[in-house]
């Protein structure tokens, strides 16, 4: 098996488009890190120049144990005013009313640990809070998933379907090895191509925001509070989580577009619905949660995104993280129960 997956990886990597895709690949990750510091992004730092007479001082900037404070005062303070509100009984939300108190006990935490570099998320629209770009960065490096996933659908719609149209195939099953094993040592190859690529592309990501931003923030933490209880999360240990959850959506776009590829041996029919999945999953899984098709719980896109269900916030009422496993774990049987019929047991 190991001889038979090694043969993939010198057919694979020696073609001119693997090689460019990786390239690409690897030229986003190096993008992705120095992001902020291209120039049409840089905030507008320019002011008008103001004469100060001899006893005008500048005002000082607050330090930022000041500006700590005077955050959690301020949510503090919303916190008092809806439960003085509640007292002299005016209707209060009681939702707000606990988004409110989590707040406050976020940037309390924050305070008491003086966390300079920190990661909360709006409660009302959901968008990251934070003052460090490498927090920032690093959180939205899932994209780099999106282009892995995306190299890993042409590999595996074309691992098959290009050495079927090409003839080359038939060199393969001449040897005295069983077609399910030929078939599982290039799926093999993919599965172990991708893991290399996630663990690779994360940990490049890592070194290079450090060296861009400074490794100091990696000290931060992900706060995060429900029910009245708040926990902090190292922010790489959050970022490295986010990060490997979000891989799920490829895994599964990959063996659909690899059983595809064994089902109708055609690269272009498995490597464009491949993408099409991946790319219209999600848009696909809005409309139907959006319209209440409460069936749509079961298809494969409204499952993948693991991270947003496991924060509580799935795309269809009631769906749990072990639902979405499940279906998962059916999906890819299923996948590849197809790629093996399709391999095994159609005439070359």
């Amino acid at each position: 098996m190991f001889k038979l997956i090694k043969n993939e990886y010198v057919k694979l990597l020696s073609r001119r488009t693997s090689q460019l895709l990786l390239l690409l690949l690897l030229l986003a990750a190096i993008g992705l890190a120095f992001f902020f510091h291209l120039p049409f992004i840089q905030s507008d730092t320019s002011y008008e120049t103001v004469a100060l007479s001899s006893e005008e001082t500048p005002p000082e900037e607050p330090s930022p144990e000041q500006i700590l404070h005077e955050r959690t005062e301020s949510a503090r303070t919303e916190y008092e005013s809806l439960l003085q509100q509640e007292k002299k009984g005016t209707p209060v939300d009681q939702a707000a009313l606990d988004n409110a108190r989590d707040a406050l006990l976020e940037v309390q935490y924050i305070e008491d640990h003086q966390l300079t570099d920190s990661l909360t998320y709006d409660r009302d629209y959901g968008y990251a809070v934070t003052d460090s770009r490498l927090i920032l960065t690093l959180i939205n490096s899932p994209i780099l998933v999106t282009l892995t996933a995306l190299v890993m659908i042409v590999f595996a719609g074309g691992i098959i379907a290009n050495e079927s149209s090409q003839g080359t195939i038939k060199f393969l099953l001449i040897n005295p090895v069983r077609r399910g094993k030929i078939l599982w040592s290039k799926f093999l190859c993919c599965l172990s191509l991708l893991a290399f690529l996630l663990f690779f592309l994360f940990g490049l990501e890592v070194l290079l925001l450090g060296i861009s931003y400074g490794f100091s923030g990696y000290a931060g933490e992900y706060v995060h509070a429900a029910e009245g209880v708040v926990t902090g999360t190292p922010i790489l240990l959050y970022g490295f989580q986010q990060f490997m959850l979000s891989a799920v959506n490829p895994l599964l776009m990959m063996t659909m577009a690899f059983a595809i590829s064994s089902l109708f041996r055609s690269s272009a029919l498995s490597i464009a619905l491949g993408l099409g999945g991946l790319l219209g999953g999600s848009m696909i899984t809005s409309i139907l949660a959006e319209l209440g098709v409460d069936w749509g719980r079961y298809l494969v896109f409204s499952n993948t995104g693991l991270a947003s269900i496991a924060q509580g916030s799935p795309p269809f009422v009631g769906q749990t993280l072990t639902f979405a496993v499940i279906v998962l774990a059916v999906y890819m049987a299923v996948f590849l129960l197809i790629a093996y019929d399709g391999f095994t047991r159609r005439e070359v």
